[in-house]
């Protein structure tokens, strides 16, 4: 099976060559897949069915579900998704969308603060239990909050 992008309007074809390859019959292919036969007559004449079906369909002739479908990866920040919402609002000229997308960035990069983690690596060796993880672990947490009310409130001194 190739690797290339399907439309869900090749299902039919699809099902209809696998089962010429099989040598099946209609309703053979149907027992086969496990689906009623209308519903098979219905897919290879171009309807689509259910996705319980569509599964089964899709692996019965051998292919694999995504190439039915694009995967888009998820916007890094809230700025990036605020942009993909307006990009896709229809009653926003293209440059309108954009022209908001940059204000809402601008504010975004200006008024957004990352929440800043420390974190340390020890070696495992025989002197130091879980225990002592915890406390320490617990200890630069303690630091790390006083620190940050620290410079919240602005009394933090610079070295």
């Amino acid at each position: 099976m190739s690797t290339r992008r399907l439309e869900l309007s090749d299902l039919g074809h699809l099902v209809a060559a696998e089962r010429t390859r099989r040598g099946f019959s209609l309703r053979q292919a149907a027992e086969d897949i496990e689906i009623p036969f209308n519903t098979l007559a219905r897919v290879e004449k171009g309807h689509i069915p259910d996705l319980q079906k569509f599964k089964k369909l899709v692996e019965w002739c051998g292919a694999d579900i995504q190439h039915f479908f694009e995967l888009h990866e998820r916007p890094a920040t809230t700025a990036e998704m605020v942009a993909e919402q307006l990009r896709s609002d229809r009653n926003l000229a293209p440059e309108a969308a954009e022209r908001i997308a940059e204000i809402v960035n601008e504010l975004y990069q200006t008024l957004a603060r990352p929440r800043e983690l420390a974190a340390a690596h020890f070696r495992a060796a025989t002197t130091f239990r879980p225990a002592a993880a915890v406390a320490l672990g617990a200890l630069l947490q303690d630091m790390h909050d006083a620190l940050v009310k620290d410079s919240d409130s602005g009394s933090a001194k610079r070295v």
